[in-house]
């Protein structure tokens, strides 16, 4: 047998799945015809399991990837499993949070995977590899009852392995190729003190843990053929002259590997696009060896005004594509493509001992979230990465954090960010892990991967804690080895503000904060408000949209809200009252809920009104706040209430309409510290003669004080200070809506923003250096939002049309004009798309222009719905609705 040398060889799958298929390299991707059972009670191994012809009957057939649950879910053994508590009925659930498999699970014995699949003829002569993007967590590879690799060998979820298998293939006839899997938890159980102990998947307080653990091969598997010298892991350095960014200077390097027992003269080809470079690399037997292309000897490698990369919204996300080619004896012996990106990424300290992020030589301010693992049973689709990704892009939020208790994250994830111009802070592991060996071989196999990426800028050690010393120098050390050019922190962020340049330049969130943030809070509060970075901060608990509730929860476990056992089940491993403090300021603030419609109408408002509050006190207070990215982003599986912006059914959530709100990249907002209003400009360019309204209504929509002023101006990524909102007392009660307008010298509107008010305003209370706290909220004083239970409901009509885009459309695109017809003001107003015989029911992977509407009587707004074509196919007419606190249809 032979293999090859992981340690010294890895390989770029992506490069391999999505390049060009040259003559004389193919690739056999091996994703149908498998078949999946447990090893326990049978008397046969893997010689006799990877012989061709077996019969699988009382196998489960299925595809791959897909771990063992995903697989019985599919095959009806434990159906539905998202709903309800259905998990709980799944042999081996734990509740809570747990590291060893049960000793009576029936996942603890190793699972086998077969399938078969036929080698072309014309393949015998070649060097066949056979390649495993992801196995969890150990296993044994056989092929035709040969064993070509041992769970010594294939270890490792975060691993991908390549085995020389061309001695063991049936040419022109049947192979079978079997895998025996052993899932990870098979240490002693005790208690470990710790949350992450293998280098598999976490999951922490998020959500259940998978009863299998997530056992299995849960990315591709590829047959392929190609000649004696072989093309592993293209890379494309960039040096981009700043400020002027007129010049680039590129290096490009491939490992080469020959696989045979004599020596190779080959010859190396590069293009990318019209740029062709080439060398002549001696190989001798079995050598493998990284070769370069350097701008100092290939001049065609100094681009002159180079397309450069950008984060949204601050221009264009060029991306060039390499392409490498191998020739042994004027034949091809393989090659490999990659796409990259031209840019600059720099992150520092500042001088309060806070990170700053630099793109192109441009600070940015970070507004993003923590991302993880979106599938708890891993399916992992491109719909699934396209739809929370763009989510991301179009509320202009710039940043998604990879958290180290997740997987680490696929090609694909990390294509998307590519396209989408969405930046990536990689956390290499959630805690240390016991073996650092194969901690340390995961990781370099995950950075030789993602390098190429140029949303890639940062790497966070651990996750609340610091790697060991040695693991720490092994990071810092494998950076620097393989020219990944990202700086590096050891520690996500400090409790402790005083000590935050030790953990790298920033804090954590709290845990009041991972449970209740008033929309005023991080403009009050300095040590765990808008000042300096924040990698976990947050609003707390964020309901998911009704139809995504009902879609999870039997309907009588609906009410009591956080309190059934299936509600509580559906939100964090804690329980629901771990949001309980949410409920008691909702008590204050707008009264006591009276029924599930009346629990979620008002806890969207205050998840809306929250997350804007967060995110626009950064933009006020940039840069002595450089950034945050909230905890968290999106959720693995369906979650009532927990921390999240977009939920696992590609639905966005109130909170989200709040973000992009607060993100727009020239907005007008309003203070609640100072009372001013500003404009927050995050384009690069600046603005001059605009105009800035302000309006203040009651209840009954009636206006009470307006006030502009003209010119004003702003800087590029920029702020100014316009005026201030000085009101009579009299017409503050009970409570007032003040709307903000932003338009340009033609009259056009670029932003526009409404805020609910009342005399008394949350004021959280002082807090010390220390943030760790209690889970529960304390203010010196709240708003009095109950006048809003008075609303009278009011009518909407909703016309739309759908507007023609051009043949490259991925989207369709519709119109949508929503009139408040009726004569009380329509609140919190959500715009929803359904399937005509699923009236009522959101449809998911919608995206809307805005969210979270307030509209006068009479008022109407002009929205944009894109919905992506393969959602809802040209054949259907989607119908427009919306929810909101008041409103009928």
């Amino acid at each position: 047998m032979k293999k090859v040398n992981f340690n010294c060889l890895f390989i770029v799958f992506s490069v391999l799945i999505f390049g060009p298929t040259a003559i004389g390299v193919e690739q056999i991707t091996l994703s149908t015809g498998w078949y999946v059972q447990t090893s326990k009670g049978m008397d046969k191994e893997g010689n006799f399991w990877s012989q061709a012809g077996i019969d699988c009957a009382g196998w489960y057939k299925t595809t791959v990837p897909n771990t063992v649950l995903a697989v019985l879910e599919d095959t009806g053994v434990y159906p539905n499993l998202y709903y309800g508590t259905n998990l709980k009925k799944v042999p081996g659930y734990r509740d809570g949070l747990w590291l060893i498999m049960p000793q009576d699970s029936p996942f603890r014995d190793p699972w086998w995977y077969r399938t078969e699949f036929d080698v072309p003829a014309e393949w015998k002569g070649k060097f066949i590899t056979l390649m495993f993007e992801g196995i969890n967590y150990e296993a044994e590879v056989w092929i035709n009852g040969k064993l070509v690799a041992d769970k010594t060998q294939v270890r490792g979820m975060f691993r991908r392995f390549e085995f020389v298998v061309s001695e063991y293939l049936n040419y022109g006839g049947k192979n079978g190729l079997a895998v025996k899997i052993y899932p990870p938890g098979l240490l002693p159980d005790k208690d470990y003190d710790t949350k992450q102990i293998e280098a598999t998947t976490g999951w922490d307080d998020h959500n259940p843990q998978p009863p299998d653990m997530n056992i299995g091969i849960w990315l591709p598997v590829h047959l392929r053929a190609q000649g004696p010298v072989i093309l592993r892991h293209p890379y494309v350095e960039s040096s981009l002259n700043l400020p002027t960014m007129d010049l680039a200077e590129l290096t490009v390097s491939v490992w080469m590997t020959n696989l045979s027992d004599k020596e190779v003269k080959a010859k190396l080809v590069g293009e990318i696009e019209n740029v062709k470079f080439e060398q002549e690399v001696e190989l001798s037997a079995g050598e493998k060896r990284e070769v370069f292309f350097k701008p100092t000897e290939f001049p065609s490698l100094r681009l002159s005004n180079p397309r450069v990369w950008w984060p949204v919204n601050l221009g264009e996300q060029n991306l060039y594509t390499l392409t490498l080619y191998c020739y042994v004896e004027s034949a091809l012996s393989d090659e490999a493509s990659t796409r990259f990106g031209i840019r600059d990424a720099h992150t520092e300290l500042n001088d309060e001992d806070w990170r700053v992020y630099y793109i192109n030589g441009a600070k940015i301010l970070i507004r993003g979230g923590a991302w993880m693992t979106c599938d708890m049973i891993l399916r992992l689709t491109r719909e699934r990465y396209d739809a929370l990704i763009r989510y991301a892009k179009e509320a202009g939020l710039n940043m998604l954090r990879s958290e180290g208790f997740s997987i680490r994250e696929t090609d694909t994830f990390y294509d998307l960010c590519d396209e989408y111009g969405v930046m990536v802070t990689q956390q290499i592991f959630g805690r240390s892990i016991f073996d650092e060996d194969l901690a340390i071989a995961c990781i370099e196999d995950m950075m030789l991967r993602i390098r190429n990426h140029p949303s890639l800028v940062h790497f966070l050690g651990h996750d609340e804690t610091f790697p060991t010393d040695s693991l720490d120098k092994a990071y810092k050390d494998l950076i620097a080895k393989h020219r990944v050019k990202r700086t590096y922190q050891p520690h996500s962020g400090t409790f402790v503000v005083t000590t935050r340049k030790s953990t790298g330049g920033t804090r954590t969130g709290t845990r009041e904060l991972w449970t209740y943030a008033s929309p005023t809070h991080y403009y009050f509060r300095k040590n765990d408000g808008a000042w300096g970075f924040a990698q976990s901060g947050g609003i707390g608990g964020v309901i998911a949209p009704p139809t995504s509730i009902k879609e999870t929860l039997p309907p009588d476990q609906l009410w009591p809200p956080l309190d059934t056992e299936a509600w509580s089940f559906h939100t964090v491993t804690q329980g629901g009252r771990y949001f309980q403090a949410i409920r008691d300021v909702m008590n204050i603030t707008y009264g006591e809920a009276k029924n599930f419609e009346d629990f979620v109408r008002k806890m969207e408002a205050m998840n809306y009104n929250s997350a804007r509050g967060m995110f626009e006190a950064y933009g006020r207070n940039k840069y002595s706040a450089t950034g945050i990215t909230t905890w968290k982003y999106d959720t693995a599986w369906p979650a009532v209430v927990t921390w999240q912006y977009v939920d696992w059914y590609l639905r966005p959530t109130s909170a989200y309409y709040g973000a992009k709100k607060a993100c727009e990249p020239l907005h007008i907002q309003y203070a609640y510290d100072d009372e001013f209003v500003w404009v927050i400009n995050s384009y690069r360019k600046g603005f001059t003669s605009l105009k800035v309204s302000a309006e203040v209504f009651n209840l009954e929509g009636e206006t009470l004080w307006t006030t502009y002023k003209d010119g004003v101006s702003v800087d590029p990524d920029g702020k100014t200070q316009v005026f201030k909102v000085e009101l009579p007392e009299d017409i503050r009660k009970p409570m007032y809506f003040l709307r903000l307008t932003l338009t340009d010298s033609e009259g056009e509107v670029i932003s526009t923003n409404t805020y609910w008010l009342s005399p008394s305003i949350d004021i959280p209370r002082d807090s010390g250096i220390n943030l760790k706290g209690e889970f529960y909220v304390k203010y010196k004083s709240y708003f009095d939002f109950n006048s809003l239970n008075n609303l009278p409901n009011t009518k909407l009509n909703i016309e739309a049309k759908e507007i023609t885009g051009s043949a490259e459309s991925k989207d369709r695109v519709f119109a949508v004009k929503i009139k408040n017809s009726g004569n009380a003001i329509a609140f919190m107003v959500i715009p929803e798309a359904y399937s005509p015989d699923r009236v009522g029911y959101e449809l998911p992977r919608v995206f809307w222009s805005d969210g979270g509407i307030i509209l006068k009587p009479g008022e109407e707004t002009n929205l944009i719905a894109k919905i992506p074509c393969d959602a809802v196919p040209s054949s259907i007419t989607p119908v427009f609705g919306a929810r909101g606190w008041n409103i009928e249809l």
